[in-house]
């Protein structure tokens, strides 16, 4: 998911051939030319090519989205000192499948129809990416890591990137959110967060139990979400509500 369309486009002209592509938003958004990686394998030496076209390119930052199965890839980014940020888990879930009973709440949950985020959904936002690749590589600075995702909730809430933002409140404040779009024809969840003093009441069940819900009122067949192995209380979340295991990628950064 791209949650940054609203930002002017850069100035760069948005080189591509089969092997790699220049990204115009994340260009704009860091300052400094990035690029991503397509095959999702390959061996050393044609890693080690594309990498050095890249730089060539004054490319500063790629991302590789690679076959974690595949040990050759493995061995590539790891000899050519890729810069593991993230193991992506993709859960998914047969939306037909989930008897009604299991779609039942104690929480209320509703929809937030406002365009901008106050300041309770910036923060949860930024807690939904704590996990995230922009956070783990240290290279890329806090400022801009909450400022990307205090975007990606906005750009959720002005429908830009997602078709509904779901809520939760506590006393009349917002203490947990979701995200929901589309993704491969799925019904897709981007973002979901609890506040820290109100985790262990059930909220990130009712959330996803909702979004559920909406995506069969909305009339997807399947329902996806992808999120980091290292966040184990989220996959044990979506393990719960019935997710199961698609497949995993291994995210590599290269800095040039």
């Amino acid at each position: 998911m791209n949650p940054h369309k609203k930002l002017k486009k850069t100035t760069i002209k948005n080189q591509q051939n089969p092997e790699w592509e220049i990204l115009k938003w994340d260009t704009d958004f860091f300052g400094f030319t990035v690029a991503k990686i397509i095959p999702n394998k390959l061996n050393l030496n044609s890693l080690k090519k594309i990498l050095t076209s890249l730089r060539k390119s004054r490319v500063s930052l790629v991302y590789w989205a690679s076959d974690s199965t595949d040990e050759a890839s493995q061995k590539a980014a790891e000899t050519l000192n890729g810069f593991l940020a993230d193991r992506k888990v993709i859960y998914i879930i047969n939306l037909k499948k989930i008897p009604v009973k299991h779609l039942q709440l104690n929480i209320k949950v509703e929809e937030h129809n406002k365009n901008l985020p106050n300041t309770e959904l910036k923060n949860l936002a930024i807690q939904a990416g704590l996990y995230s690749r922009y956070n783990v590589d240290q290279k890329i600075s806090k400022k801009k890591f909450e400022a990307l995702y205090k975007i990606w909730i906005t750009n959720s809430l002005n429908k830009t990137i997602a078709d509904a933002v779901l809520v939760t409140k506590k006393k009349g404040k917002i203490v947990g959110m979701i995200t929901l779009g589309k993704k491969n024809n799925r019904g897709d969840i981007g973002l979901i967060a609890v506040s820290p003093n109100a985790r262990g009441m059930g909220l990130g069940t009712s959330l996803v139990k909702s979004a559920q819900s909406w995506f069969i009122s909305h009339k997807y067949k399947f329902g996806q979400v992808i999120t980091q192995e290292a966040n184990t209380a989220a996959c044990r979340l979506y393990e719960k509500c019935g997710y199961r295991l698609e497949k995993k990628e291994n995210f590599y950064h290269f800095w040039l």
